[in-house]
């Protein structure tokens, strides 16, 4: 502990100058020594000097030392006291305590070791009083300087005092009285009571929101945070409170919260009418599709007799007519057909089991219309290979995948078509590879779009919804689809299946 470094200052009254006298030769070295025969001359000094520690004997004529240091405690407050007697003298002893408030006492006759350090005691506690009463000083300046309100509470939340900051909040230009009950300010004290409980850290309330109605019937938002900062004289604890005045935050947190009510429910009712007019749309673009097939049917076959008929006849241009009319009615058919399937899966709900890769890979090559030739498959899959998902979904996926890799690899003298499976850490991948034509990487993302073709219509059929109709069943799995490649160096699909949680913990 850091104490000052300047010479001890003590004053010692007796009334027996051999008293004096020996004290003086004890402690000269160590202390500034300053002596008195008698009470009021030991005051009459201490009108002109300080002193860090007064010592004082019990018995002198005129004047008691309890007495003389019941003076110095009401006018020299700083000084720290101490008492010497006799043994017997303990009623001496109690009333320079009661009366002087000293530190310590100390019996005649006494020993200059222990009176030594007695002194030296008694001004480390001069010492620690000065730096108390200097940190006081600058709380103090805080207090009173501060914008922000502080209250000085006991535990009844009645005001001991606050600053200048807290009279204007609470519009009131005189302090309150000591004792005044500021409870009478809060609004819904139950409801306060329940959130400092809740806020509570320690001997600390921290950001209790409160609203307090002040005097002409306004009320102010407020943010407290109440420390406990010691004990009254009757034991009773006192905190303080610092006040934040967030009534303008308040104001414009409702305002906001009327804005987000309003922007929702005008969202809601948007989307509700969205929602309404994509079931039209979606009901209208099944029924058109449905509705066009049979014409398309109907045109189809008489193109098929026309064609028959300019055979009989030899007619070749009307042959050639007839069967471009063929063609394109059923490059029409196909995509009525496509469109459906779009259709009936996008208002279809995956229905989720756990499916063997190797049993969907197999049925989907059984059912793919017969392959060239040349067109040999390889399998990558492990045995054990699974998928979560929707199987019919997953068929008609893996379908268009088998479809466009025979389509786009029939050109090669042996077109190779791999079937692969692999497991991720949280999810199943199958793909689909062919060393084909390939495409261009940089258009990859136009891949899985509705009617986009990275190949003309002359150079490979189809009608540009096969991958678009993948990419929604795996949107339809929380899953993913894309696609690598580049010109001549063929094509691969992959496709990533989520697993649930479940059978995460399951596979742990």
């Amino acid at each position: 502990m850091e104490l000052s470094m300047e010479r001890i200052k003590v004053l010692y009254v007796d009334d027996e100058e051999g008293n004096l006298m020996a004290f003086r030769a004890s402690f000269r070295r160590e202390f500034d020594i300053h002596v008195a025969l008698s009470a009021a001359d030991a005051l009459a000094w201490l009108e002109q000097n300080t002193a860090h520690v007064v010592i004082s004997d019990q018995r002198m004529p005129g004047m008691t030392g309890s007495e003389f240091l019941s003076i110095v405690k009401s006018r020299w407050p700083k000084a720290v006291r101490l008492l010497l007697t006799g043994f017997s003298d303990i009623q001496a002893v109690v009333d320079a305590i009661n009366l002087g408030g000293i530190h310590a006492y100390v019996t005649k006759p006494w020993d200059p070791t222990d009176l030594k350090l007695r002194i030296e005691q008694a001004h480390e506690v001069h010492v620690l009083r000065a730096q108390r009463d200097r940190l006081f000083d600058r709380y103090r300046q805080v207090f009173d300087a501060s914008g922000d309100p502080i209250v000085i509470l006991d535990s009844q939340g009645r005001s001991v005092e606050m600053n200048a900051a807290a009279r204007t909040l609470l519009r009131t230009e005189q302090p309150l009285a000591p004792g005044s009950d500021l409870v009478q300010y809060v609004e819904d004290m139950p409801s306060l009571i329940r959130r400092v409980r809740g806020q509570r850290e320690g001997t600390t309330f921290r950001n209790v929101d409160v609203t307090l109605r002040i005097p002409g019937g306004s009320t102010v938002d407020c943010l407290i945070t109440a420390t406990q900062v010691g004990k009254d004289a009757e034991g009773r604890n006192l905190y303080q409170a610092m006040i934040k005045d967030i009534t303008d935050r308040k104001q414009q947190e409702k305002y906001l919260k009327k804005l987000n009510k309003d922007l929702d429910r005008r969202v809601a009712v948007r989307t509700k009418e969205l929602m309404v007019a994509l079931d039209d749309l979606g009901a209208f673009s099944y029924s058109v599709a449905h509705d066009l097939r049979s014409p398309l049917k109907n045109i189809k076959v008489m193109s098929e007799h026309l064609s028959s008929l300019a055979a009989v006849r030899e007619d070749e241009e009307e042959r050639d007519l007839s069967q471009r009319i063929h063609k394109g009615v059923a490059r029409l058919i196909n995509l009525v057909d496509d469109l459906l399937r779009f259709a009936r899966t996008d208002s279809k709900a995956a229905e989720f089991t756990v499916s063997n890769v190797s049993d969907i890979m197999e049925e989907c090559i059984r059912e793919v219309a017969p392959q060239p030739e040349n067109v040999r498959f390889a399998f990558a899959i492990p045995e054990d290979a699974e998928v979560i998902a929707d199987p019919s979904m997953v068929k008609v996926a893996v379908s268009n995948l088998i479809t466009n890799a025979i389509k786009f690899s029939r050109n090669r003298a042996e077109a190779v078509i791999e079937l692969g499976a692999y497991r991720e850490e949280d999810s199943d991948v199958i793909y689909v590879k062919d060393n084909g034509v390939g495409f261009d990487s940089q258009k990859k993302d136009q891949l899985f779009g509705v009617f986009k073709r990275l190949h003309t219509a002359a150079q490979f059929e189809g009608t540009g919804i096969g991958l678009a109709l993948v990419d929604r069943i795996m949107k339809k799995h929380n899953g993913l689809c894309w696609a690598e490649g580049a010109p001549d160096q063929g094509a691969a699909v992959f496709l990533r299946f989520p697993r649930p949680a479940q059978e995460l913990l399951r596979a742990g």
